[in-house]
């Protein structure tokens, strides 16, 4: 079967890994280093494999208290219970959102998605049609514009956050700043 070979190189490739493996420093180590520096920096990103913001950024081991959130689109809808929940950790004070160009979310909208769904799940017809998947109808940019306004207004957002969004062109491999702002203040906002 596919999926067992897959597996299978997955697990190979951590037992090669896991030889020269050391470990990060623990958990409440960490946070408390990041609380009291208030350089955590949370980047939030597509899931698409063709967008690696480790590599699109260089961030390696020596790099300290960066946070990866990924889901479809990088969408904050998707991010804000995570976001939440690593600023209470650790209280990182910069979120990034990284949309890019030729996002999946940009071609498969809502609809397409909810009719895939209730094809899937017909008894949450209901449920499915009163959720949002975060499509992006217009453009990159306002998507990140959307996404930064949602991150400023949300209370479960640390007041102080500062807030930039990024679009990542795909083709090229530049990322160009769309926006900045922080959170907790009103006309802020930096285009």
């Amino acid at each position: 079967m596919a999926s067992s070979n897959i597996l299978s190189e997955l697990l190979a490739r951590n037992s090669k890994f896991s030889q020269t493996y050391q470990a990060p420093p623990g958990l409440l180590q960490m946070a408390k280093a990041i609380r009291s520096s208030g350089a955590g920096v949370i980047i939030l990103s597509c899931a698409d494999p063709r967008l690696n913001p480790y590599q699109i950024f260089g961030i390696d081991s020596t790099i300290k208290g960066v946070t990866m959130v990924r889901n479809a689109g990088g969408r904050v809808l998707d991010a804000i219970r995570t976001i939440s929940i690593l600023q209470t950790i650790g209280n990182p004070k910069t979120i990034v959102v990284l949309h890019h160009t030729d996002c999946g979310m940009s071609h498969f909208h809502d609809a397409d998605v909810r009719k895939a769904l209730i094809q899937n799940a017909p008894q949450e017809e209901e449920t499915i049609n009163a959720t949002q998947y975060g499509e992006i109808v217009g453009s990159i940019e306002d998507s990140v514009q959307e996404d930064v306004a949602l991150l400023k207004a949300s209370p479960f957002v640390t007041s102080g956050t500062t807030v930039f969004g990024l679009k990542y062109d795909i083709s090229t491999g530049v990322v160009t700043q769309v926006m900045e702002a922080t959170t907790g203040e009103t006309g802020g906002e930096r285009l």
